[in-house]
C-alpha cells in the first residue's frame, strides 16, 4: 500500500480502475472515497468506498497486506477492524471486502464478483449530505379548504417544497389535496399504504379533477402513463426504475406519519418532485419526535442554488486564479487522476507560492480553508504561510483525533486563521466562521468538490458571503477538474461577481458596477473589474448521462456482444462519444437515436420493455446449443422460481448437479468429453462458475436474466416474468425437453 501522504493510495486507484472496467466510468462517478461514519462507540471512521442505490448503502473495504492481515497486525488492530465492520453491518451497510493483492493478481475475478454483488447495470445515487433539508411547515385545515389551498399556493411562491396537512379523518384532506394537485397541474403521484385507500383517493380525484387521466400502480395493475397515479408504497418502491426520476411534479403521501420508514426514503430519494404534500390525522408521534422534521428528513434535501436563494446558506463569490500547471498529460482512471502523475505536476514551488501569496495579499486575516492535494502539499502550504506571519496549520483526517480536534478548536475559537486541509472534508466538519475557500486540489469528482464547498456555506453572525478562489490548471477536455462555474454550469465569469446569491443581491451588485462603483465586499485585485472570461463547460460526465454505454447498447439489441465489439473495432459502428481513460483503454457511449439507427441498418431487433417477453419466447424457441446448458438452466429456473421472479443460485447449482449425475447413474452420456459434468471431480463452485460463464451470459446479454443485488439470487427480468402465463411456462419446459432430446441424439451418433 502506498503511504497516506500521497494524493490517492495505489489500492484506491486499482479498485477504481477495476470498477470502471466493470460498470463504466460514468457509474464510478458515484463512488465516495473515504466516506465518514461513526462506529457504535462514537469513534470516527472511514469507509474505503461508499455507494448508495435506491435501497441500500454499500461499503467496500480494501484490505492491505500491511494494515489488515491478522497475521501481521496486533490483536488490538485486528479486533478494531472487526468492530468497524460490525458497526457498518449494524448501521445497515452491505459490506464487501477484497484484499489489495486480489485486485492485482485476480482482477477478472473481482470484476465478476462486483457484478454478482451489485448487479449487471446497477443504479447508483450521489451522496449529497451537505445539503440542507427541505423547507416546509405544518398547518391545520380550518373551516374551509380554501384557506389551506391559499396557504399551499403561498408556500410554493415562497420557494417552500414540502408541507404537512392534518386534521381528523373525514374532514376532507383528500379533497384539498386533489384541488391543490389540479391547481399545480403537473403529473401527480398519490401514495397509499393499502389498496382500498387508493380506490377512495381515485374516486375523489375523479370528481375534483375531471380532465386528468387516472390510473393505479399496485401489485395487480401497473399503469405508468396517466396524469395521476395512485400507488401503494410497496409497489412503487419495488419498481422505481420503471419511472424516470422527474416523472412526477407533485407527490402526495397519505397517512404520512409512516414517512420515516425506509421505503418512503427510498421513494423520495429517487423522485425529484417540485412539491410534496403529506396528509395525516396523526400529527403527533408517540415517540415525541417532530413530525415535520421526520417528514422533511426522508424527502429530498434542498439543492445548493435554492438554499442560497432562500438565504439558508450564504451567497458565494468566486475568483479564478490561473496557473501554469499543465494537467493535459495526467492520466485518469475514469473519475480520478493518476496519483503519481498528479503529485509530480502539483508539487512545484511556483504553484505553492501562488496559493500562499494569494491569501497574504488579498484576504489576510480572514478565516480560510485551503484544500490541498496531499498531506505533504498541506504541510508545505502551511509552512509558506507561517513564514509570512500567518497563523496556519495543516490538518488531515489521518491526524490523531486529539491533535486534530485541538487544531480545529483553535481555528474556530482561537488564533489559527488558515487550515491547510487534506481529507478534512471527509470528517463531515465545517465552520460557520469560514469566509474563504481555496480550491487548490484538482478533482474530477463532483461529490468531492461539492463537499469542499459545503465547508464554507453555513451562515454566521457578521458573515456576508463566502469567497471561493478556484485555482484553474490547464487540462484537456476529458480530464478537466471541477470548478465553481463548471459545477453550476455558468459560462460567463466576471471576477468577484456573485456566482450564487438571492436575485435582489445580484441586482444590487450589478447596479453598483454599472455606476462605476465597487461593492464594499470587493477586494482590491490587480485586475479590471470588467474582466470577462468564457468558461469551457464541457463535461463528459454530464454528456454521457443521457447516453448508453456500449454494454447498454448490447443489451438493447438482439445480437451478441462479440458482434458489436467487432463492428466497432472495424469502424462499422461509430460511437457518439469516446472517453480515453488511458493509452490502451477507451469507453464508448451512444445516443438513443444512434442505437436505433444501427439496429435498423444491420437488421437487429430492439429489445424494449413492451416486446422483451416476446423476444424471450422467440429466443427459447430458436435456442442454439453448443452444449446442453441453456435448456437445463431454464428448467432449473422454472423449477425453483419464487413469486418475485428470483431463483437462488444454490438451487440452480444443485439442479445442474442432479441433472447430469442422474444421466450418468442411468448409463447415459452427461455431456461432451471436455465438459466438467462428463469428466467428473468438479465442485459446487465449478458448477456455479460454469453456469455464469456459459448459459447465463447469453441470457444476460439479452436482458432476460439479471443478477440480483444479493449474491444468492439471479432474477428473471420483471418485464418478462410478470407477463409469463402458466401456458407460456409449460411451452418453455416442453421446448427445453425437445431441445435436450435432439442435442443428446446428435452427440451420441
Amino acid at each position: 500500500m502506498e503511504k497516506a501522504t500521497s494524493v490517492n493510495s495505489i489500492a484506491e486507484e486499482k479498485f477504481v480502475e477495476i470498477f470502471c472496467d466493470t460498470f463504466g466510468p460514468d457509474k464510478a462517478n458515484n463512488l465516495y472515497v473515504q466516506y465518514p461514519f461513526v462506529d457504535i462507540y462514537g469513534g470516527h471512521r472511514y469507509i474505503d468506498f461508499a455507494l448508495e442505490n435506491e435501497d441500500s448503502k454499500i461499503a467496500i473495504e480494501i484490505d492491505g497486506e500491511t494494515y489488515h492481515n491478522p497475521k501481521k497486525v496486533s490483536d488490538n488492530k485486528y479486533f478494531d477492524d472487526l468492530l468497524k465492520q460490525n458497526s457498518m453491518v449494524y448501521q445497515d451497510w452491505k459490506v464487501y471486502r477484497w484484499a489489495y493483492n486480489q485486485l492485482v493478481s485476480q482482477p477478472e475475478k473481482v470484476k465478476d464478483e462486483l457484478v454478482t454483488f451489485l448487479g449487471e447495470t446497477p443504479f447508483f445515487k450521489t451522496f449529497q449530505e451537505y445539503l440542507p433539508n427541505q423547507q416546509g411547515k405544518i398547518f391545520e385545515l380550518r373551516e374551509y379548504q380554501k384557506e389551506a389551498l391559499d396557504n399551499l399556493k403561498k408556500m410554493r411562491e415562497n420557494g417552500e417544497t414540502i408541507a404537512l396537512l392534518y386534521h381528523a379523518t373525514g374532514v376532507g384532506k383528500t379533497v384539498t389535496a386533489a384541488s391543490d394537485a389540479k391547481e399545480v397541474g403537473g403529473r401527480t403521484l398519490f401514495l397509499v399504504n393499502a389498496l382500498k385507500l387508493a380506490d377512495q383517493a381515485e374516486n375523489t380525484f375523479a370528481k375534483i379533477w375531471k380532465e386528468a387521466t387516472l390510473g393505479k400502480y399496485t401489485g395487480s395493475e401497473k399503469t405508468t402513463d396517466t396524469k395521476v397515479i395512485f400507488a401503494t408504497v410497496q409497489s412503487i418502491s419495488k419498481n422505481l426504475l420503471e419511472f424516470q426520476p422527474n416523472s412526477f411534479d407533485y407527490i402526495i403521501v397519505d397517512e404520512c406519519h409512516h414517512a420515516a420508514a425506509k421505503t418512503y426514503k427510498k421513494i423520495f430519494s429517487y423522485f425529484k418532485a417540485k412539491f410534496i404534500l403529506g396528509l395525516t390525522a396523526t400529527p403527533e408521534r408517540s415517540d415525541g419526535e417532530d413530525m415535520l422534521n421526520l417528514f422533511q428528513n426522508v424527502a429530498h434535501k434542498m439543492d445548493l442554488e435554492t438554499a442560497v436563494k432562500k438565504e439558508i446558506l450564504v451567497p458565494i463569490r468566486c475568483i479564478r486564479i490561473k496557473t501554469d500547471i499543465d494537467l493535459t498529460s495526467v492520466r485518469i482512471n475514469g473519475i480520478k487522476y493518476n496519483s503519481q502523475d498528479l503529485e509530480s505536476k502539483l508539487f512545484v514551488p511556483e504553484r505553492n507560492k501562488i496559493i500562499a501569496d494569494t491569501y497574504v495579499n488579498f484576504v489576510n486575516g480572514k478565516k480560510a480553508v485551503i484544500f490541498c492535494a496531499s498531506i505533504n502539499h498541506a504541510t508545505e502550504i502551511a509552512k509558506l504561510l507561517l513564514e509570512q506571519g500567518v497563523n496556519a496549520e495543516s490538518v488531515s483526517g489521518r491526524d490523531k483525533p486529539k491533535v486534530r480536534n485541538k487544531i480545529l478548536n483553535d481555528y474556530e475559537n482561537g488564533n489559527i486563521n488558515v487550515l491547510c486541509a487534506c481529507d478534512l472534508l471527509n470528517e463531515g466538519w465545517d465552520s460557520p466562521k469560514t469566509e474563504v475557500l481555496f480550491m487548490a486540489r484538482p478533482t474530477m469528482s463532483k461529490t468531492v468538490y461539492m463537499q469542499q464547498l459545503g465547508r464554507g456555506t453555513r451562515k454566521c453572525k457578521g458573515k456576508k458571503d463566502l469567497l471561493v478562489f478556484d485555482f484553474v490548471d490547464n487540462a484537456n477536455m476529458f480530464n478537466q477538474p471541477y470548478s465553481l462555474h463548471r459545477l453550476l454550469n455558468i459560462k460567463e465569469y466576471h471576477p468577484l461577481e456573485y456566482v450564487l446569491a438571492p436575485d435582489n443581491k445580484k441586482k444590487l451588485d450589478k447596479d453598483l458596477l454599472r455606476k462605476g462603483e465597487k461593492p464594499t465586499e470587493y477586494i482590491d485585485l490587480p485586475l479590471n473589474i470588467y474582466d470577462y472570461e468564457t468558461v469551457d463547460l464541457f463535461n463528459w460526465q454530464d454528456e454521457v448521462k443521457t447516453m448508453l454505454s456500449q454494454k447498454e447498447f448490447i443489451r438493447r439489441v438482439d445480437v451478441q456482444s462479440e458482434t458489436v465489439d467487432r463492428y466497432v473495432k472495424n469502424g462499422d459502428i461509430k460511437p457518439d462519444l469516446s472517453i480515453p481513460i488511458s493509452e490502451n483503454k477507451t469507453f464508448n457511449y451512444y445516443k438513443e437515436d444512434t442505437v436505433i439507427m444501427y439496429a435498423k441498418k444491420y437488421g437487429w431487433d430492439l429489445i424494449t420493455p413492451t416486446n422483451i417477453k416476446e423476444k424471450f419466447m422467440k429466443f427459447v424457441d430458436k435456442m442454439d446449443m453448443s452444449f446442453s446448458y441453456k435448456p437445463v438452466l431454464l428448467k432449473a429456473i422454472f423449477d425453483h422460481v419464487d413469486e418475485d421472479g428470483k431463483i437462488r443460485i444454490v438451487d440452480i447449482v444443485n439442479y445442474f448437479i442432479d441433472f447430469y449425475e442422474e444421466r450418468k447413474d442411468n448409463g447415459l452420456i452427461a455431456e461432451k468429453p471436455n465438459s466438467i459434468y462428463q469428466k467428473g471431480g468438479y465442485t459446487e463452485k465449478d458448477v456455479e462458475r460454469n453456469i455464469f460463464s456459459n448459459p447465463f451470459k447469453r441470457f444476460a446479454d439479452m436482458r432476460f436474466l439479471e443478477h440480483s443485488k444479493n449474491i444468492e439470487y439471479i432474477q428473471i427480468n420483471s418485464n418478462v416474468f410478470r407477463k409469463l402465463s402458466g401456458t407460456d411456462i409449460a411451452h418453455i419446459l416442453q421446448v427445453c425437453d425437445e431441445k435436450l432430446d435432439m442435442y443428446y441424439k446428435r452427440i451420441t451418433k
